[in-house]
C-alpha cells in the first residue's frame, strides 16, 4: 500500500504490530516520523509511482517505455532497468485484468472517518481499488463453485520486496484473536484463517468509496501481488466479517491510543493490559530489544532466567510433543535475539557501557580479515608473469547459467535463451527444509543427513 506511514501515526502498514500489541505505540521508536526508510522501501516507492503512472495513463504506455529513465522513490533515485520494468508491468497487467468491466481507482486516498471508533486521522493511500456492479462482458465469478454476479470490490496491494512472502491470509492458530472462515470451490471445503490486517484496514477504509459506485457489495477481495517472486495471494472477505474486524481494530486503536498517552514507563507497569509479544507484532517493532514483555516471554519459552542462562543453558526437549511446542517459539526468540544484538551494537558504538558476564564492558575488536586481493593489479600481473609466465593466468571460464541469464534472458534474445540455453541448465535438488504440515508443497522424498537440512522456514 502507498503512503499511510508518511503521516498517519497509526499507519495501516503497521497494523500487524499495533492491533495485536497496542502497547507498542507507547514507545517513541514506533511513532517517530521522518527516518530514512532504507533503499528497499524507497525502491518499492519508485515501483508504486511507476505503476500508478501506467494505470492512470490514457495512452498505451507500458513499463518498457521507461527503461533507462530515472524515477525518484523516497530519498533515492532509481534507473528503470528491464527487470524492474517487467515486474511493474506484471502488477499493472493483473490490475487491468481484474478491472475489466469495473470501476478502477488508483492511488486513492481513503479514510476510516465514519467507521465506529475511527476518525479522519486514520487514513492511507490504496494502490488499486476496483468496484464491480453485476456481470460484465460475460465474465462471472464463483464462490463455493457457484457462479455469482460481480457485485463486490477488490483491494490490490503491490509488494515489490523479495525478502519475504506476504500473504492475504494465513492459517489460524488456536490463540489468534481474530479469525474468519475461508471457503473453497466445493461445499464443505473450508478452513479457519487470519486475514492480512493491513489489507483489512484498507478494505474497511475503501468500503465507503466502493459503496458510492455500486449498491450492496457482497464482499471485498483483498489481493497481495508480489511480482518479483511470483507471489499472488487473495482472500474474499464478506462485508459482515469486514465490519466485525472494524470493531476489533477499533478496540485495539483505543488501547493503543491510551498506551501512547501514558508513555513507556506507565505502560510497562501493566504488561498484560497493553503489551502482547508475538512473532508477527514483534518482527517490525523497533522497541523489541527493550520490551519487558518480550524478554519475559523469551525467558518463559526457554525456561531459563537471563541471570543464570550462561551457566545453565536451556535444555532442548527430546519428546515430539515438547519439541512441537518449542518450535512455535523459534521465530519469535530468533527475532528477539537479533534485536538484542543490534541494540547492544548501537549502545557500545555510542560509548555506553554494556557490562558482560566477565564484569567488563563489551568492546569492538577487529574481526576476521577480508579476502586477499591485489592492491595494484598491474604491478601484480607484471610480477606474476615474470615469475610464472603463462601460468600467471587462469584458464578462460564460460559464464555460469545465472550469469548467462542476466545477459540473454531479455526481450531481444528471450526466444533464443528459452530454445537453446534453458534445456542445457540443470539444478541440484533443494535441501529439505522443515515447515508446517499445512504448507502446500509436497513432502520431501529424497534422503538427507541432518547437517544438510536448511534452517527452519516460516
Amino acid at each position: 500500500m502507498g503512503k499511510a506511514s508518511e503521516h498517519s501515526v497509526f499507519a495501516f502498514s503497521a497494523s500487524s504490530r499495533w492491533i495485536p500489541c497496542p502497547g507498542s505505540m507507547a514507545y517513541p521508536e514506533n511513532t517517530a516520523d521522518g527516518d530514512d526508510a532504507g533503499v528497499y522501501a524507497d525502491e518499492g516507492t519508485a515501483a508504486h509511482k511507476l505503476a500508478a503512472i501506467l494505470l492512470k495513463s490514457k495512452t498505451n504506455m507500458v513499463a518498457e517505455d521507461w527503461i533507462g529513465k530515472v524515477i525518484k522513490g523516497g530519498n533515492r533515485e532509481f534507473e528503470i532497468t528491464e527487470e524492474f520494468a517487467g515486474h511493474v508491468q506484471t502488477y499493472v497487467d493483473d490490475v487491468k485484468r481484474r478491472a475489466i468491466g469495473g470501476f478502477l481507482m488508483v492511488e486513492q486516498r481513503v479514510t476510516l472517518e465514519g467507521v465506529e471508533g475511527f476518525d479522519e486521522s486514520n487514513y492511507g493511500t490504496s494502490d488499486a481499488i476496483i468496484a464491480f456492479s453485476g456481470v460484465a462482458d460475460g465474465i462471472s465469478d464463483k464462490i463455493h463453485g457457484v457462479v455469482i454476479d460481480k457485485v463486490y470490490g477488490v483491494v490490490e496491494d503491490l509488494k515489490f520486496g523479495m525478502g519475504e512472502k506476504v500473504y492475504a491470509w494465513e492459517q489460524a492458530k488456536p490463540d489468534d484473536p481474530f479469525t474468519m472462515t475461508m471457503y473453497g470451490d466445493t461445499p464443505g471445503d473450508s478452513q479457519t484463517v487470519v486475514p492480512n490486517y493491513q489489507l483489512m484496514m484498507y478494505a474497511l477504509a475503501c468500503l465507503a468509496d466502493i459503496r458510492l459506485l455500486i449498491d450492496d457489495p457482497k464482499f471485498i477481495r483483498i489481493v497481495i501481488n508480489q511480482p518479483r517472486i511470483g507471489n499472488l495471494s487473495e482472500l474474499d472477505v464478506p462485508i459482515a466479517v469486514l465490519e466485525r474486524f472494524g470493531l476489533f481494530a477499533a478496540k485495539a486503536l483505543y488501547v493503543a491510543t491510551v498506551a501512547k498517552t501514558r508513555g513507556v514507563e506507565k505502560t510497562e507497569l501493566m504488561l498484560s493490559d497493553y503489551l502482547n509479544p508475538g512473532e508477527k507484532q514483534c518482527r517490525w517493532c523497533r522497541a523489541l530489544a527493550r520490551c519487558p514483555a518480550a524478554a519475559k516471554r523469551v525467558q518463559e519459552e526457554t525456561s531459563a532466567g537471563f541471570d543464570v542462562i550462561a551457566e545453565e543453558p536451556p535444555v532442548v526437549p527430546v519428546d515430539s510433543k515438547r519439541i512441537a511446542k518449542a518450535m512455535l517459539a523459534v521465530p519469535f526468540v530468533s527475532d528477539w535475539c537479533r534485536a538484542v544484538m543490534a541494540e547492544a551494537n548501537r549502545l557500545v558504538a555510542a560509548g555506553i557501557d554494556v557490562i558482560g558476564p566477565d564484569a567488563k564492558p563489551y568492546k569492538f575488536v577487529e574481526g576476521k580479515l577480508g579476502d586477499r586481493k591485489w592492491t595494484d593489479k598491474t604491478k601484480a600481473e607484471t610480477a606474476l608473469v615474470g615469475v610464472l609466465g603463462p601460468k600467471a593466468y587462469k584458464p578462460q571460464e564460460i559464464l555460469t547459467a545465472a550469469g548467462a541469464a542476466k545477459v540473454l534472458d531479455k526481450k531481444a534474445t528471450k526466444a533464443q535463451w528459452n530454445d537453446v540455453f534453458v534445456p542445457l541448465i540443470g539444478r541440484d535438488p533443494g535441501k529439505p527444509v522443515l515447515v508446517l504440515g499445512s504448507d502446500p508443497r509436497p513432502p520431501f522424498s529424497g534422503v538427507a543427513d541432518s547437517d544438510e537440512f536448511e534452517e527452519v522456514a516460516e
